[in-house]
């Protein structure tokens, strides 16, 4: 079939069903509102279905199932103790019908057909309404493979498969899975639900887990829950896992023995089945239901605590200062596997609110306070000695250095730059070769200087340069900065090393001097 030809044939198929739709409901069928929208109610519950439109109404028929036929209602029509019309008036475009005890035989779609004066077409309303019927009897619960029965339990690692399957309800009841009071959400498939020919659904879901030890004495439970129900219905099978004596790290600490008084030490032990249960003391050992060669320790047989918990108990007769330095061994055997457990006492009261760490902790403790100790100390080092990240913001004052050196240097090695004026800006324009003829005038006066300190007592800090008149030369005034050590050469930095402090100062010349300038 072409392209026309399949196009052809939608429209002839489209136009059919508009002209069926015409047919049925008219082309100017009015909206109907109906409510309440597809219900599920329980059996003996009120209820009322109700049509709506927005214009009066020549005449209200219902049809609803367990009824012949259709009802023919309004607000005249006479009431009985099964059902009655619902409404003001079907003037006010109001069409419903109250039923007064839900049962079985409502279940099913309910239909209003409306009729308006002038109008030759019917307009309609539906919803299906549910009745709920509670399922009869408890969930079907299928374990698959079974335990063991030489051991009635199943090995620890084993996959099981269960099915749960909850019959004749309506609607289908809901399905929860639990393993003892935990409630499984993992391993769980689809809900399968199948319809029977008297509208009533079956549920079937399956369960995939694999066992460990902590579900030994556990309930697996499938629970159905349902609409009709007040109450839950649930099957349960009981799951037994063969497993080892679990072990318990480290040792076990138990306090407030007396001297002079019985004591019991006691260890609670997880295991399926009952373990067998050996104590040792001071190398000798001797199983449960006996006591030693000293006749002072008796081994009592392991008590069950229930879910695969045991207490193995070592009665001691009369405590003595040495059985607070020995160190007991609890050794538990079952058909599985064993473990053992080592056991120290004291004399001392349990510390309240302890924490229980391990040597690996403690460590870890020790060894962050020590670190936080030495950062603390090599920060408060660098502050003080002006080292590392504090090495720009810390100002060095030379004891041996002059008032004057200091009150200059503080401000100059804090900001980093050297104060000037503005003849010093202005002179800075001076040519090449003047700025040569200066620096070389400098260099003189640091060998000038440097032979000064080496005279004994010679404690100037301070050299003028001087021109040729012996007045400042230039008018600038140098403040050079000096190591008094005598093993040191002074250096007399140029005026545009700015990593040195040398602070010009300019000073207005001496009237008569003008025409020097």
């Amino acid at each position: 079939m072409d392209s026309s030809c399949r196009e052809m044939f939608i429209w002839i198929a489209s136009t059919a069903v508009a002209f069926a739709l015409l047919q049925e409901h008219g082309a100017n069928a009015i909206h109907v509102d109906v409510s309440p929208r597809n219900p599920t109610v329980k059996v003996g519950q009120n209820f009322t279905f109700m049509c709506l439109v927005a214009k009066p109404l020549m005449y209200c028929r219902i049809q609803m199932p367990g009824v012949s036929g259709g009802l023919n209602l309004n607000e005249n029509s006479e009431r009985n103790t099964e059902y009655w019309y619902a409404g003001d008036s079907i003037t006010r475009g109001q069409c419903g019908i109250t039923i007064n005890r839900m049962t079985d035989k409502y279940n099913g779609q309910f239909k209003c057909s409306l009729g308006f004066s002038g109008e030759s077409n019917e307009s309609e309303g539906t919803t299906n309404v549910t009745v709920a019927r509670p399922p009869q009897n408890p969930p079907d619960l299928m374990v698959t493979p079974e335990f063991d029965r030489h051991f009635n339990a199943y090995s620890e690692d084993t996959s099981i498969n269960a099915m749960c399957t909850v019959r004749d309800a309506r609607p289908a009841a809901d399905l929860s899975w639990f393993m003892g009071d935990d409630q499984i959400t993992d391993g769980l498939s689809r809900l399968e639900i199948v319809e029977s020919p008297t509208n009533l659904f079956t549920v079937h879901q399956n369960l995939t887990r694999k066992l460990t030890w902590k579900d030994n004495a556990k309930d697996l439970k499938c629970v159905a829950t349902h609409i009709a129900l007040d109450r839950v219905l649930s099957t349960i099978k009981q799951i037994n896992v063969r497993f080892a004596p679990r072990p318990i790290p480290g040792t076990i600490e138990q306090f407030g023995f007396k001297v002079g008084d019985e004591g019991i030490i006691s260890v609670q032990i997880q295991a399926y089945p009952k373990p067998r249960l050996t104590w040792y003391v001071d190398q000798e050992s001797f199983p449960e239901g006996r006591m030693d060669s000293s006749q002072r320790f008796e081994a009592i047989s392991a008590r069950a605590m229930g879910n695969g918990t045991w207490e193995g108990q070592l009665l001691i007769m009369r405590v003595s200062a040495d059985d607070v330095t020995r160190q007991y061994v609890l050794k538990a055997t079952n058909d599985v596997g064993e473990q053992t457990y080592r056991v120290s006492i004291s004399t001392s009261t349990e510390p309240e609110g302890s924490l229980e760490l391990g040597t690996g902790p403690i460590i870890g403790i020790v060894v962050a306070v020590l670190v936080l100790l030495i950062a603390l100390f090599m920060l408060g080092f660098a502050r003080t000695t002006g080292r590392w990240c504090f090495a720009d913001g810390v100002t060095r004052h030379d004891n041996k250095e002059s008032d004057t050196e200091s009150a200059d240097h503080g401000p100059a090695e804090k900001s980093k730059k050297p104060r000037m004026n503005l003849t010093y800006i202005l002179n800075k324009k001076k040519d090449k070769v003047a700025a040569d003829v200066e620096d070389l005038k400098l260099q003189n006066v640091a060998m000038e200087t440097e032979k000064e300190m080496e005279n004994p007592g010679t404690e100037s800090s301070e050299h003028i340069a001087m021109g040729a008149k012996g007045k400042p030369h230039g008018q600038d005034v140098v403040y050079a900065e000096l190591d008094l050590q005598s093993t040191r050469r002074p250096i007399v930095r140029r005026e545009d090393d700015k990593t040195e402090y040398a602070e010009i100062i300019h000073t207005k010349p001496e009237e008569g001097e003008g025409g020097d300038q």
